[in-house]
Formats: C-alpha cells, sequence, structure tokens
C-alpha cells in the first residue's frame, strides 16, 4: 500500500514539478542531434497502472500529425514493452520549422490508451566544419541515449580532442543496421552497434590526425584492426577504428552527390519511351499458342500409336494362346451366360439339364458348347474294365495266393496264424484284396490286349 501511494506521489510530482512533461514545445537545431525520451514512469502514473505490483508493459506509437510514419530525420527506437522509447534524429536546413508529433501510449495490462503532442521547432544553424565519426560496438542506441552515457562519451572526446566543454557537440547518432550491419543473434553480449559524430568549431588535434593516418591499414588490409595511440583514453567503449574517420570542411559544406551506379544490366538505364504505335504480337501468338499446340499434337500421337496401333489383336492372342486355355474361357463365359439368362427370365430350361454328350460327337446338347475337358476317345459297345493290378518291379518273389489269402497278424500275441488254425482277430481285421480282384468273374477275360506277357506285370484272379 505504502509503495502504490509513493508511486502516485511521484507521478504527480513528475507531472507539475517538471513544466509541460507532456506536450511541450522542445527546440531542435540544424545540424546537430535531437532526442526526446519517452519516460515509462510518467505514462504509468496517466494509464492507471494495475495493482499486481508488476511492470505495466507500455507501448510507444508515435506518428507526424495527420500522417501514419515520423518525418524522414526522426527516427524512434523501443527495445521492448517495458523500457523507455526514444525519438533522435539530426534535422536539416529544410527541416525548418514546428513540427507536432501526436504520441499514443498504450497499456498492455488494463488497456487504457493516451495520445499527447509533442511539438518539435526546428531552428536554423551553421553546421559545424570538423566532424569526427566513431563506430561504438559495445552499445546499442538506446543504450548510449540512456543515462550519463553521452555526457562520459563527450569527456573522453574532448580528451582526445583537446577541446574545452562546450565547444563539442553530438551531430549524429545512427544505428549500425541503419548503416549496412547485420542484425545480431539476440544474446545479451551481442550489440547492434551505434555510429557517432562528434562535430567542433575548431580544427583535428595532432593526437587525432595521427590516429586517421593509423587507421589507413584497413583500407590496405580489410579485417585487420589498427593498433590506434588514442584507443586507451576513450574508455568503457568499443571502437571499430576501421570505421573512425575525419571529415573535411570542404565534404560538410558540400557534400557530394550520389554516384549513380551501374546497376544490374550496367551503364545507365534509360526508360523506354511511350509511344502509340501497336504491337506486334505474332511472335508472342506463335511462341505461346502454335508451339505449345504442335508439341501437344505430336505428344497424342505418339501415344495413341502406343496404345492403339502396336495392340497384337484378338486374332493373334487367340493364335498365341493353348487350345486348353480358350475353351476353358469359353466354358466360362457361357456359363456366366446362363446365369444371366435365367436371373432374367426363369421360364428358359437350364442347359445342365440337357445331355452331356450324344452319340456322334463329344458335346453338350445340340448348340455344340465346347467342354471344359479335352475331348476323349469314341466310346465302345462293350466299356472297359480298369487296369489290372500291377506290382511294382522290386516287389518280393512269392505266389499271388500267399498275398491274397495271408492271414492277418495277430497284433495283440505279436504272432501270424497259420492257415487252418484257429484265430482270435476280427472279421474287419482280415486282409482282403483289393474290390476288383474279389471276384474271378467281374476281371477274367477283361485284361487290356498286349499286357499278357509285358514285364514287370502281374494278373491276379481271386
Amino acid at each position: 500500500m505504502l509503495k502504490s501511494g509513493f508511486a502516485v506521489l511521484s507521478g504527480l510530482m513528475l507531472v507539475f514539478l517538471v513544466p509541460g512533461a507532456l506536450g511541450n514545445t522542445y527546440p531542435a537545431l540544424v545540424g546537430l542531434n535531437f532526442m526526446y525520451r519517452l519516460d515509462r514512469e510518467i505514462y504509468t502514473m496517466i494509464l492507471k497502472p494495475d495493482n499486481t505490483g508488476e511492470v505495466d508493459p507500455i507501448v510507444y506509437t508515435p506518428t507526424l500529425k495527420g500522417h501514419p510514419g515520423l518525418p524522414d530525420w526522426l527516427h524512434f527506437i523501443q527495445r521492448n514493452s517495458t523500457t523507455d522509447g526514444f525519438l533522435y534524429g539530426t534535422p536539416t536546413k529544410d527541416d525548418l520549422g514546428p513540427v507536432d508529433i501526436e504520441i499514443v501510449a498504450f497499456n498492455k495490462n488494463t488497456f487504457e490508451t493516451n495520445m499527447t503532442t509533442l511539438t518539435i521547432d526546428v531552428k536554423d544553424n551553421n553546421p559545424l566544419p570538423y566532424q569526427v565519426q566513431f563506430m561504438v560496438e559495445n552499445k546499442n542506441v538506446e543504450e548510449f541515449f540512456h543515462g550519463d552515457t553521452r555526457t562520459r562519451f563527450l569527456r573522453d572526446v574532448r580528451r582526445v580532442w583537446q577541446q574545452s566543454r562546450g565547444e563539442l557537440f553530438i551531430t549524429k547518432v545512427v544505428s549500425a543496421l541503419d548503416m549496412g550491419h547485420r542484425n545480431p543473434l539476440p544474446l545479451p553480449e551481442l550489440y547492434e552497434g551505434v555510429y557517432i559524430h562528434v562535430g567542433s568549431e575548431r580544427g583535428y588535434s595532432a593526437q587525432l590526425q595521427q590516429a586517421a593516418g593509423q587507421v589507413a591499414v584497413c583500407e590496405r588490409n580489410p579485417g585487420i584492426q589498427p593498433v590506434v595511440s588514442i584507443d586507451n583514453n576513450i574508455r568503457n567503449f568499443d571502437i571499430d577504428w576501421c570505421m573512425f574517420r575525419l571529415f573535411s570542411p570542404e565534404e560538410l559544406a558540400t557534400p557530394a552527390p550520389a554516384a549513380p551506379g551501374d546497376g544490374v544490366m550496367g551503364g545507365v538505364y534509360v526508360p523506354r519511351e511511350l509511344t502509340d504505335e501497336g504491337r506486334d504480337f505474332t511472335l508472342y501468338f506463335i511462341l505461346i499458342i502454335i508451339i505449345p499446340c504442335i508439341i501437344l499434337i505430336v505428344l497424342l500421337l505418339i501415344i495413341t500409336y502406343i496404345m492403339c496401333g502396336r495392340r497384337q489383336g484378338v486374332q493373334k492372342r487367340d493364335q498365341a494362346t493353348p487350345a486348353i486355355q480358350l475353351t476353358h474361357h469359353a466354358s466360362i463365359r457361357e456359363a456366366s451366360k446362363e446365369l444371366r439368362d435365367l436371373s432374367q427370365k426363369r421360364d428358359i430350361k437350364p442347359r445342365s439339364t440337357l445331355p452331356m454328350f450324344n452319340a456322334a460327337t463329344p458335346r453338350r446338347g445340340e448348340e455344340g458348347t465346347p467342354l471344359t475337358r479335352a475331348p476323349q476317345e469314341p466310346a465302345d459297345e462293350n466299356p472297359r474294365a480298369p487296369p489290372p493290378y500291377r506290382l511294382p518291379p522290386d516287389f518280393p518273389n512269392q505266389e499271388e495266393s500267399s498275398f491274397i489269402n495271408s492271414p492277418p497278424r495277430d497284433n495283440s500275441r505279436g504272432n501270424v496264424s497259420q492257415p487252418g488254425g484257429s484265430s482270435n482277430a476280427s472279421p474287419s481285421l482280415q486282409r482282403r484284396p483289393p474290390p476288383f480282384m474279389r471276384s474271378g468273374e467281374q476281371i477274367q477275360g477283361r485284361n487290356q490286349p498286349g499286357d499278357r506277357g509285358r514285364p514287370g506285370v502281374r494278373e491276379f484272379t481271386a
């Protein structure tokens, strides 16, 4: 409670004790650096801070009044929503006069918004004839503007330039990113860098001129940091001495115009003159329409020849297909057609009820449908008997009767019952001849002609 009351009291003191802390008019001189700090403590009191005790994130959006952006010479930077914002820049003679800047502050916690108007009055001034350029590597722009950093830097430069207080001024502050340097990684030990110009009406000291001669080695050997005698005099600032430069009064009085580059195609670009003459699109029509159509037609003809002109044909394919395969295919098609016909008309007599064979030809019925198997020999009047039982060549030479009428083995006692003797085996275990050998009346006289006397073929009669 005491902390919040103290914060409110300090905010009121900043507002009332500092006349016109918000919305005041600030002078800016031509050729000198201008800086205005957007203090977040003042805006925190105005934007009704929350009572959580945390730092309120405030975002600033400064614009030229009636315009979406800032003037060309004015820049704004705010590292994050918990730091102060800075308006800075160096006006020129073309920017004389008052400039109204509208600043919109937004509290991201309470969603409170406040808009103030800042007036910058640019007045004429003679630019300083002698200026020195330093490149500080261990600082960012907002860090250079914060606190007494600028005062300490000017004190070190005065020691080198041998000037008294009030004779040196900061004329220009530019971020290294605006000068073409790369954006560093977001690490605490890496900085963007700042280009700082310091000017005076008095000439350069002997130490500065000596330093300018020592840094000339950078032009002959890029990437090598020279040893400069005044490096120890500028403390707490890492200076890139290869970027150190002394500007002559002539360069500052009449800046050299930007030389035109060679461009991408080389030389100075000369735009074509606009004329009312019509353009001839014949070449474009040939390249865009005719040639692609010709290529498309040729590809279409090639594809048509490959897919249609190189086919085997039904006749050639049937000649290369075995007859039995064609017969099977025709039988399947006929059966499928029969099933479709039966599903449409129930009064059709199925072909399967027709006689399978007739006496004249081995075809089904009278329609001549091929069979699903190879043709057989014509049926004889006397059907052929099954082939005789043939023993393998290595069958033991014994009497046929012993093979047919041999008594069964008694599995229970482990011996063979004798012929004529009693046997306890069941009749189902008696060995019996094959079915076609049980009756001699069925087998005798039915042997195949030519089988008698053939080696390895024996005939048996039961």
